[in-house]
């Protein structure tokens, strides 16, 4: 792997078109960094192109290396969910991940059925749901490890405002996920996801009372991430559309957050002339990061093509910017 690094470092210093796009100081920046934080790029932000067929998963670790001149990728299970079973797709993202020299991050897993649009998960009313969820979830705790990721991350979004009753259930869940993920070096990650997993407090307390070497938080910056609660409430947790009406304060939830991080999820969305984001301070987030010494991976989580603002390369680039400005 490291002489792919080396490899990828000689073509991007014999490539000068690339120092007008970035500037000297964050072009060599991003190749040589000192921080002990570094950037990954998600997916997510470029799932409006897999979804539509523009491009396939495959083509995601190339990308991440060379347009992008990024070390790190981090992933989502929706794209991989058809072919998972597949051991030759499987071993052909581990070439690839090979071949262009990164390190592989984190899997955001959501328990999603392509077909009846519905989602599972640990923190369910329904034991059986449960039952089911901790069994699918066990299969991409594998594949995550079979990829090179060190963690994944899991969703606790319920339709019950039961804080009580959901964090017991949680608990439960959570121990059998981490009895199982433990034995092979995978963390689990909860992150603010909607319901009362955007509850600072909530989570941290939830987070502490099962006090787990490979159990962390991944504060997301999205303000609909901290979203406790939506009228009309919806039975998929993607769904946004329901207006928020109980709106938690995302600084003070990545502050809470942060002493048990292992990772950040940098949402972006659109931006203003200067270059800053509209729905977020980058700039007192990465203080706020920076003031807990945190130390692993940001990654760029750009959501604005979705909504017609930026396409995904320039809404990438400029997510990537904003970071290493403030870094």
């Amino acid at each position: 792997m490291m002489n792919s690094r080396r490899k990828f470092i000689r073509k991007a210093l014999a490539t000068p078109l690339l120092l007008p796009l970035l500037g000297e100081d964050l072009f060599f920046k991003s190749l040589f960094p000192d921080s002990d934080i570094k950037i990954a790029l998600q997916c997510v932000s470029l799932a409006n192109k897999i979804f539509s067929g523009k491009m396939s998963i495959l083509d995601f670790p190339k990308m991440v290396r060379e347009d992008f001149n990024i070390g790190a990728a981090e992933y989502w299970n929706v794209p991989l969910i058809e072919k998972r079973k597949d051991p030759n797709f499987i071993k052909e993202i581990i070439n690839k991940t090979n071949d262009f020299g990164l390190k592989n991050t984190i899997m955001l897993v959501d328990l999603y059925d392509l077909q009846t649009k519905k989602t599972k998960n640990i923190c369910d009313s329904d034991k059986k749901i449960r039952d089911q969820a901790i069994e699918e979830y066990k299969e991409w705790i594998d594949i995550a490890k079979n990829i090179g990721c060190d963690s994944i991350r899991v969703g606790l979004w319920s339709k019950s405002m039961n804080g009580g009753e959901v964090k017991k259930i949680s608990q439960e869940g959570l121990n059998k996920l981490l009895e199982y993920s433990s034995s092979i070096n995978i963390s689990i990650l909860i992150e603010n996801h909607g319901g009362l997993s955007a509850d600072g407090s909530w989570l941290v307390n939830l987070i502490k009372s099962i006090n787990h070497p490979y159990l962390g938080t991944l504060p997301d910056f999205g303000t609909s991430n901290f979203c406790i609660e939506r009228y009309p409430l919806s039975q998929n947790v993607f769904d946004y559309n329901g207006k928020c009406i109980n709106q938690y304060d995302k600084y003070k939830g990545v502050e809470q957050m942060l002493p048990f991080a292992k990772g950040i999820s940098a949402k972006s969305i659109n931006f203003d002339k200067n270059g800053e984001e509209l729905n977020t301070d980058f700039g007192r987030m990465i203080s706020l990061i920076k003031s807990y010494n945190f130390k692993g991976f940001i990654s760029i989580e750009y959501e604005g093509a979705f909504s017609g603002y930026l396409d995904n390369y320039d809404g990438i680039l400029a997510t990537k910017r904003l970071i290493e400005k403030y870094l």
